[in-house]
């Protein structure tokens, strides 16, 4: 194996780790103090669904998905000083994930229901966002005159399956569960394609001349 390929793997183990999300319940947070409500439906969602009734774990975490980004950055940073910018980006999205996790375990009532609307939204967006712009800064990697058209259909792929993630994201908040699932799905189609182009073109990642890396059909 290429060991100058290695943070990539890392930044595609990151990058799914943080895209896909498989949730058990874990510990239970303090139970829902009730207020009064113009919205009652509204709270109901929020609190029961986006919210839930327990700290969750995931099987595939989120936490070891940010690390893994971390570190990819600083392996990346010498050859594109965008990756060290990304550092500071990624850590206010592992901040925000954490709050929203943790959240119930300090704040009740209304509070509880405001900081759960926020945050939910605040966190899902900015996580797509810096996964966006990490998948950005390793097709600047790739653009060449020979290769560019080829890498700029590859970003048109990754647009859109983080177009797909947002959507996601934001259809599950009112309970929509299949629509949700099936803009997931897609998610990861066009990851999936997205990926398997830069794979075609890993060569330009170790630093081959364009000459001597086969041409994209």
């Amino acid at each position: 194996m290429n060991r100058k390929l290695t943070p990539y793997y890392m930044l595609f183990l990151a990058v799914l780790l943080l895209a896909v999300d498989i949730r058990v319940p874990a510990w239970s947070y303090p139970a829902f103090e009730p207020f009064l409500t113009e919205a009652p439906e509204t709270v109901n969602l929020v609190v029961n669904h986006v919210i839930g009734h327990h700290l969750t774990l995931d099987l595939l975490p989120d936490l070891l998905g940010y690390l893994l980004l971390a570190a990819a950055c600083v392996m990346l940073g010498p050859e594109n000083r965008h990756f060290f910018k990304l550092l500071p980006q990624a850590a206010v999205s592992l901040a925000f994930y954490l709050c929203q996790q943790l959240m119930p375990f300090s704040l009740n009532g209304d509070m509880r229901f405001r900081a759960g609307y926020l945050l939910y939204f605040i966190s899902g967006i900015l996580q797509v966002l810096v996964l966006m712009r990490a998948m950005l800064h390793v097709c600047d990697r790739l653009n060449t005159t020979e290769n560019h058209s080829f890498n700029n259909l590859s970003i048109i792929f990754m647009i859109i399956s983080s177009f797909a993630g947002v959507v996601s994201v934001l259809v599950w908040f009112y309970d929509l569960v299949w629509i949700s699932l099936l803009y997931f799905i897609l998610q990861l189609i066009f990851l999936g394609i997205f990926w398997y182009r830069i794979w075609t073109d890993r060569g330009l990642l170790t630093g081959e001349k364009p000459s001597d890396v086969p041409c994209n059909p």
